[in-house]
């Protein structure tokens, strides 16, 4: 879309039709890119699992995490006051039904899910991750607006609405 008609209007004077259609062409033009930009997506996200220790990578960008001890970003783990199959569970419906959210991948101890919303800047997606810690109570998590675009405040606040503590 870099590539835009641009009206050399002298060369044109002559043909006022010409002129009038270049005018048309280049609207388009931009009628497509603006289309083309509204529809876009981020890709996904190169989430890390968490490695073997349970450990998610560091937050860039809008994030929230319960491992990552800088102010901005870190927030409390969860605590899970049953065993980890009923805890999974719940945690899944808390997810699907109270915050509208999508499970996308989960194993024994880790749980992956994205969350649409639609703003005033357009539709974005969240990712979060939990992982259940091994001979412990505590749910780590990490939450992440694709794209490193701001969240405002989002993923702090749904994880807040959906703390299983």
């Amino acid at each position: 879309c870099g590539a835009l008609l641009v009206a050399d209007h002298a060369r044109h004077a002559r043909w006022p039709h010409s002129l009038a259609m270049l005018i048309l062409a280049r609207r388009a033009a931009v009628s497509a890119c603006l289309l083309a930009a509204a529809h876009w997506r981020p890709p996904l996200p190169a989430l890390a699992r968490p490695d073997k220790d349970g450990i998610f990578s560091d937050c860039s960008g809008s994030c929230v995490s319960s491992q990552d001890d800088r102010p901005a970003v870190w927030d409390n783990p969860w605590v899970a006051e049953q065993a980890l199959p009923s805890a999974m569970e719940r945690l899944r419906r808390v997810i699907e039904l109270k915050l509208q959210g999508k499970v996308v991948e989960q194993d024994e101890r880790y749980l992956r899910a994205e969350f649409a919303s639609r703003g005033p800047l357009g539709d974005a997606v969240d990712d979060a991750e939990f992982f259940f810690t091994p001979d412990d109570v505590l749910v780590q998590f990490r939450a992440a607006r694709r794209g490193d675009a701001p969240d405002f405040g989002a993923n702090r606040k749904r994880l807040q609405r959906g703390r299983i503590a």
